[in-house]
């Protein structure tokens, strides 16, 4: 009762409406926290790196990242998915580069565990900057933690925001409601080559969201959006939030496998199905219920986010699941990396970093990585491209 109390006062802080998001589940436990091999010594209070041309914490800055000490960078993320090892091999390639030191911190899915081993690295007391990956639900927590402690942070994946709906957090990011719309427009515009000329009228859309996310709810809506818009008057669309279903639906494959089972076998009407989701997870459990229910040639998946479906089309898979919005994790990694780092030198702070990306209003800019919609015919090629741009030279 206590951790639900928790979870909802979390909530309701976090800001007005329905803009936040994020989940609390096990029990809380020490710092999971893996450390990098540390070749050089720790930063300390280093002397800014001299900088010239381009703009601060980009790629065409010229900085000498070893005319300091090597800083001790820490990677807290809230999960343990393909994802976070992924970003976290990205972050290690890029570290000879950068001149930092890394250390991986896990909140294992639970909002209590991530804030008290953030609370535990920071007591440290030896950490330069952290990159934070967490959920809105604890970002008043993780707010007063950092900006008690007055450590440079970067935010990856999920902005902050205050009451207003500005951002307050220097963050990497995708424009989410555009990357949705784009990931299921792919299929609006191509699904003839797949189905035919068939009737529109029995065309259905299943989404799945995770509803107190602001961030992965803004892509349902473009995905919704994407819909509407190459089917006008069509309202076969089935909405199914995660959130709701419970926690054992909370970004796991059964969170998309049970909606889209259960919405096919409930509409007969429908005969051509379009899933997209906010998550991989979920885009990976309706294709294994197309599988099981022999619709991959009755069925067209997409989603945001490619790491999963990567791996899947490595390893041989031709099923529904035929696209997905792409981001290199150098395309994270690099500029996350970047900013921190002038924050860390002192070349910026939080409200002056990246003003090319900033909003009018907001406190912090966004900045948003290169992504592409992918297919199993392009996806090595766009992240091979991307990859040679962001990544370790």
């Amino acid at each position: 009762m206590k951790k639900i109390l928790v979870f909802l006062l979390a909530l309701t802080l976090t800001f007005s409406a329905a803009a936040c998001g994020g989940q609390s589940s096990n029990t809380p436990q020490t710092a999971n926290t893996t450390a990098a091999p540390n070749t050089t010594a720790a930063a300390g209070n280093s002397t800014p790196a001299p900088a010239s041309g381009g703009e601060v914490g980009t790629i065409d800055e010229t900085v000498d990242y070893f005319a300091r000490p090597a800083y001790k960078f820490v990677y807290a993320h809230y999960d343990n998915n393909l994802l976070e090892q992924q970003m976290y091999d990205a972050f290690m390639a890029i570290a000879p580069v950068y001149n930092f030191e890394l250390t991986r911190m896990s909140g294992d899915t639970d909002d209590e565990t991530y804030v008290t081993n953030l609370e535990t690295l920071i007591d440290r007391g030896d950490i330069d900057g952290f990159i934070i990956e967490t959920t809105n639900a604890v970002q008043n927590a993780v707010l007063d933690l950092m900006n008690d402690c007055g450590i440079p942070y970067v935010n990856l994946f999920t902005e902050y925001f205050d009451a207003d709906g500005k951002v307050v957090t220097p963050t990497i990011g995708i424009p989410q409601r555009q990357t949705g719309y784009e990931s299921l427009k792919y299929l609006t515009d191509h699904y003839k080559e797949y189905w035919g000329d068939v009737d529109t009228g029995e065309i259905g859309l299943i989404t799945i969201d995770f509803s107190v996310s602001t961030a992965l709810n803004d892509r349902i809506l473009g995905i919704e959006d994407a819909f509407r818009e190459a089917f006008p008057g069509n309202e076969n669309i089935f909405y199914n939030d995660s959130f709701a279903a419970g926690q054992s639906a909370w970004f796991t494959l059964e969170g998309g496998y049970d909606p889209t089972a259960q919405t096919i076998s409930s509409h007969p009407e429908v005969k051509y199905w379009m899933v997209s989701s906010c998550l991989e997870n979920y885009s990976q459990g309706a294709a294994r219920a197309a599988d099981d229910l022999n619709r991959n040639d009755t069925m067209l998946i997409s989603t945001v986010g490619h790491p999963m479906l990567e791996q899947e089309w490595d390893n041989g898979y031709d099923g529904a699941w035929k696209c997905a919005i792409a981001i290199s994790n150098y395309a994270y990694a690099t500029p996350e990396i970047l900013g921190l780092t002038a924050l860390c030198d002192g070349r910026a702070t939080p409200e002056t970093l990246w003003p090319e990306f900033k909003k009018e209003g907001d406190k912090c800019a966004v900045w948003y990585a290169d992504y592409s919609i992918v297919t199993k015919d392009t996806y090595k090629a766009y992240l091979a491209e991307i990859d040679a741009k962001y990544g370790p030279k």
